[in-house]
């Protein structure tokens, strides 16, 4: 008996399974080779990126085959968590709708400004930001070029 690709998992599958041993993806007769003894290969190289914009599948069970729902495997489970984080991750904002100076910039612009300050030039950081930063660092430039130098000994 020649095996099937899941097309969800893109793995090798018995043609009879209902559900993907491996992912869990229900198997519908559109799946399943017209034939399956004739020995047609295709080449896979991994599943690929989903378009969000496309509802996903709906497989409808009849009255009469009512069987229980494909068991959850760690494979299904591992990347709807990946999902779920994904949709949680909403970036902070200050009241102003600027992304906030982290303390690292904060602490590292004040020290070196020379090299820290133009992080402020990312996207998100407020005229205002960049206005504090670069006035520290022209400040100390200025600070060091009005500085006397003593005379040559």
């Amino acid at each position: 008996m020649a095996l099937i690709e899941c097309y969800e998992c893109k793995r090798s599958i018995s043609p009879e399974a209902k559900t993907c041993i491996h992912c869990g993806a229900p198997m519908t007769g559109a799946q399943v080779p017209a034939k399956a003894n004739s020995v047609a290969s295709t080449i896979s190289f991994g599943s690929l990126p989903r378009n969000k914009a496309v509802a996903e599948a709906f497989v409808a069970e009849s009255a009469s085959t009512a069987a229980p729902a494909p068991k959850v495997t760690p494979a299904a489970a591992g990347r709807r968590r990946r999902q779920q984080a994904e949709q949680a991750v909403a970036p902070e904002l200050n009241a102003d709708g600027s992304r906030p100076v982290e303390g690292w910039l904060k602490v590292m612009a004040f020290l070196m400004p020379m090299i820290f300050v133009w992080f402020l030039l990312r996207r998100g950081h407020s005229l205002k930001q960049r206005l504090f930063g670069f006035g520290w660092l022209a400040l100390l430039i200025l600070c060091v070029a009005i500085t006397p130098t003593p005379p040559p000994a």
